[in-house]
């Protein structure tokens, strides 16, 4: 098992955010749907996807209150 490939980075990154933000307490709740953006959140932990290669802008309703800080579970840096 090759630990430093990013797939395996990446698995791991959301197995350790599910467990941080124990995702079975919460229900699933749609927050976002279109053609090529699916989003929702569990508790404070919220899941943007898309089927494109190129950026896509969107914004949902987020689950936070105003003034808090949001990560991106991939890259720690980007606050």
């Amino acid at each position: 098992m090759n630990t430093q490939s990013d797939i395996y980075k990446m698995t791991a990154a959301i197995n350790k955010a599910r467990k941080e933000h124990s995702i079975w307490d919460h229900m699933m709740e749609e927050k976002y749907v279109l053609d090529n953006v699916y989003c929702f959140n569990r508790g404070d932990l919220m899941v943007a996807l898309t089927n494109r290669y190129d950026q896509v802008s969107f914004s949902p309703a987020a689950p936070w209150n105003d003034g808090t800080t949001v990560c991106n579970i991939f890259n720690n840096n980007d606050c």
